[in-house]
């Protein structure tokens, strides 16, 4: 790639309209065929509260048993089309993708797609912008034929992370998988799961739960729908009211009082959070804490940030738990993808981990949930390099995904 153009990647700012720079596919190898070694499949926590809990805070795991590959030699100008960098996941997922390709020796850069309608012009941004690959994010196929086709026009293939290739014919050069059994696109669903079996440990079966989401919003919707489906299949308690909040009330903040009064009127006993950033920088932990009538309650979000471990490693109110979910593996997973598409290896499953924290339960000493690994020092030791390892550095900065 002719330096002025990698140059031109790094020196740029990307949204659906003008460019951003900052800074997820893989599994197990088991008896010759890629797979994932996971825990958490047959739905362990169907029973008993105390069944529940356990499924809990096992979570989703994988052995991550990763074959070796030759990594590419031509320097990579990776393009990460998000989802909206407004939900915090989204921004994580996506900071955490470009990391691993800055740490990698390549160029990456964020192009936030917005809602639908965006996503075909940031697929043109990245041609434009001169991207050897990209990277697409809980982002399914149908609907972007028109743009996607330019894609292959330009010789540029495209990596899925979420999402379903469901165009005929096909258009990603790779569909990923969370694990064998979980599609990357369940990630959401099997959050509001793991709150699921949380709670109904947690409160022995009488679960009345407050559970938050943002209008029209997948993400959190799917997360909502996840908590819901599997406190049916558990057979007691019930979520007594969905509170459906809008983006501007979380932009601003007036969603905690919103959240508050909501708790208290409902007859709660667990408020179901579908991002920690709610908690912490939205201010509503402290908002519950703050609150007689509230500080009691039993309160989970999804993200395992370090601001939120932080107040759970502190035993104080307002978060009890959090799913956490380990961005930091799924960005390395990512790039994993792009080394073996490049070596003609097949694509192996992403297998990072998620499990429900507590007190006592999977807790790192400090910082962030990373599911246990150092991701980076696993994946560096799975490609034979040709050449030393390039060390370009981010413009930025700062590192974004130090917060997640």
């Amino acid at each position: 790639m002719p330096k002025h153009f990698r140059l031109l990647a790094l020196a740029a700012t990307l949204t659906a309209s003008a460019l951003v720079l900052t800074g997820c596919s893989l599994g197990d190898f088991v008896g010759g065929v890629f797979g994932g070694s996971t825990q958490n499949t047959a739905d362990p926590s169907e029973g008993s509260p105390e069944a529940a809990l356990a499924a809990a805070y096992a979570g989703v795991t994988s052995d991550q048993m990763l074959l070796a590959v030759d990594f590419p030699e031509a320097v990579q100008n990776v393009a990460i089309v998000s989802c909206p960098l407004s939900i915090p996941s989204c921004a994580a997922s996506a900071n955490a993708v470009s990391d691993a390709v800055v740490l990698a020796g390549w160029w990456p850069m964020i192009i936030d797609g917005g809602d639908p309608a965006g996503v075909g012009q940031a697929i043109r941004i990245a041609i434009a912008q001169a991207a050897t690959v990209i990277v697409m994010m809980e982002t399914s196929c149908r609907g972007l034929e028109i743009p996607l086709d330019e894609v292959a026009l330009a010789g540029v293939p495209v990596i899925a992370v979420g999402g379903e290739d469901n165009c005929d014919p096909k258009r990603f050069a790779v569909t990923t998988r969370w694990t064998a059994e979980h599609a990357v696109g369940k990630r959401q669903t099997m959050v509001g799961a793991l709150q699921a079996d949380y709670v109904f440990g947690r409160t022995t079966g009488e679960v009345k739960a407050l559970v938050l989401t943002v209008a029209d919003d997948p993400y959190t919707t799917k997360i909502s729908e996840g908590f819901t489906e599997k406190l049916t299949k558990l057979g007691g308690g019930e979520a007594v009211e969905k509170l459906a909040l809008t983006a501007a009330e979380i932009s601003d903040k007036s969603f905690t009082k919103k959240v508050v009064d909501a708790a208290k009127t409902s007859g709660a006993n667990a408020i179901i959070v579908p991002e920690d950033d709610w908690l912490t920088t939205g201010g509503l932990a402290a908002a519950l804490a703050r609150d007689p009538k509230t500080s009691e309650l039993l309160v989970i979000g999804h993200g395992g940030t370090a601001a939120a471990l932080d107040i759970i490693r502190s035993g104080g109110a307002g978060l009890t738990a959090t799913v956490g979910q380990s961005f930091d593996w799924m960005g390395w997973g990512a790039v994993d993808a792009i080394v073996r598409l490049y070596a003609g290896a097949p694509t192996v499953f992403i297998g990072d981990a998620m499990q429900v924290i507590d007190v006592d339960h999977n807790m790192p000493e400090t910082g962030k949930y990373t599911g246990g690994i150092d991701a980076q020092e696993k994946y560096a030791k799975l490609w034979v390099r040709a050449t030393p390892t390039p060390t370009p550095s981010p413009t930025n900065g700062t590192n974004q995904n130090d917060e997640n």
